[in-house]
């Protein structure tokens, strides 16, 4: 069961209209309202490519208990920790051309004892059952950036591999507890590491030196990159057209975790998981995709390893 956890969760509400015109009315032609959040978007992807998912966080008020509501309902196991705060909503509207304009709310606050009992509910209920766990987005106000921290110890101490993506100070303090994974895209990769200019690759590259066991940098329809300090993947998506591109970047996180959780080699991974955030695209609603489709993009993927370094420190 591949455990996803979502700090800072949203009602997502996401319209779809022929065209974007400001100072307009716009009337949606598609409205889409999920559970979202990244690690519940996660979730929603590992469900549909046939994982096992269960979800955890932080939920509060009316749209928190919906939220709750609509993850169970989904299938996806949910076990949130309830708060005072009321849960945000965060609103996305695309047109044909696939433009969007994005508003978010901010983040419900939450206290030390509400992240105290996260971290108690994941050490004596979830991560037992747990075969992996995905830890995604950044902290909510009040949380400080210790929680990704103290979550990734607290999986590491129960024998669980976790995946971070995060950014700003919840990527960097999760980087200091050791995180078997980390898959971020180049803009928070840079945040943490700078080397604003650098490849993904070399971003990649930096945050295994900076703690990540696996390094992934995913940089929109240009791929993506990844380093696990001895060999260094770069991995090319296939052009398709886009209807909702946003939740890609989640998509591609479930690809790689069912992928791992199925004994594939990193490298297939990695072509599964790109697979996946581009069958993501090609739908309305982040974490929503075909795995017909998915199965069908994984061979258009093109995965190479160009670079591995020899245990005395030379290239081959």
């Amino acid at each position: 069961m591949i455990l996803c956890v979502t700090p800072s969760p949203a009602v997502d509400r996401t319209a779809r209209v022929d065209r974007l015109a400001f100072g307009a009315i716009l009337r949606p032609t598609e409205v889409v309202a999920l559970a979202g959040g990244k690690g519940d978007n996660v979730a929603r992807a590992v469900r549909a490519l046939g994982g096992l998912p269960m979800t955890t966080g932080f939920a509060g008020g009316h749209a928190g208990r919906w939220l709750v509501e609509s993850l169970d309902a989904e299938g996806l196991n949910p076990r949130f920790v309830t708060v005072a705060a009321e849960t945000r909503t965060t609103y996305v509207t695309v047109d044909a051309a696939g433009r969007s304009v994005l508003v978010y709310e901010p983040a419900a606050p939450i206290d030390d004892t509400d992240a105290t009992r996260l971290l108690e509910l994941l050490i004596s209920d979830l991560l037992p059952v747990a075969t992996r766990v995905a830890v995604c987005g950044s902290a909510p106000p009040g949380g400080g950036a210790a929680l990704h921290a103290r979550i990734v110890r607290a999986c590491r101490a129960a024998g669980r591999p976790v995946l971070v993506d995060a950014g700003g100070p919840s990527l960097d303090a999760a980087l200091d507890a050791g995180p078997d994974i980390v898959k971020v895209s180049r803009d928070e990769a840079a945040s943490v590491v700078g080397r604003g200019d650098a490849s993904a690759g070399r971003l990649a590259e930096a945050l295994v030196e900076r703690g990540a066991g696996l390094a992934i940098v995913t940089d929109g329809p240009h791929g993506a990159a990844a380093s696990d300090g001895g060999t260094t993947w770069t991995v090319e998506v296939p052009r398709v057209r886009a209807v909702d591109p946003i939740g890609s970047g989640d998509a591609f996180t479930a690809g790689l975790l069912v992928a791992l959780e199925a004994g594939r080699s990193v490298g297939e991974a990695l072509a599964w998981a790109a697979a996946a955030g581009t069958a993501n695209a090609e739908a309305i609603g982040a974490g929503r995709l075909d795995e017909a489709r998915q199965t069908e993009l994984v061979a258009a993927v093109r995965v190479r390893a160009v670079n591995r370094v020899r245990a005395t420190g030379g290239t081959a």
